[in-house]
């Protein structure tokens, strides 16, 4: 697997909207949830048929939810590994016996 800089979290179309959200890295290293909604909805609530919004996790604070987040969704380590192995990710395990 190539190391990738952005993922695309939700992309739902119907007949008379269409949202978007995509969790990235940007050119500073921060971790931004980008999104958008196209369509009656966003006109419905904002005025508007197009709203756009990011919601933006300063570098210096990416690894404190990277590691709350794998506690949140791993319950231990073989369950992480398996997770790696199935996206392709490349992870090596070790130990001292």
């Amino acid at each position: 697997m190539s190391k990738i800089r952005e993922i695309v979290m939700l992309d739902v179309r119907t007949e008379k909207d269409h949202s978007s959200l995509v969790a990235k890295i940007d050119d500073d290293n921060n971790l931004v949830l980008e999104g958008y909604d196209v369509g009656e909805a966003p006109k419905k609530y904002w005025g508007d048929s197009d709203y756009e919004y990011w919601l933006v996790i300063n570098k210096d604070y990416k690894d404190t939810v990277l590691l709350w987040l794998i506690k949140e969704r791993f319950e231990d380590d073989s369950h992480f590994k398996s997770w790696l192995d199935e996206k392709g990710i490349p992870n090596e395990f070790s130990s001292w016996v």
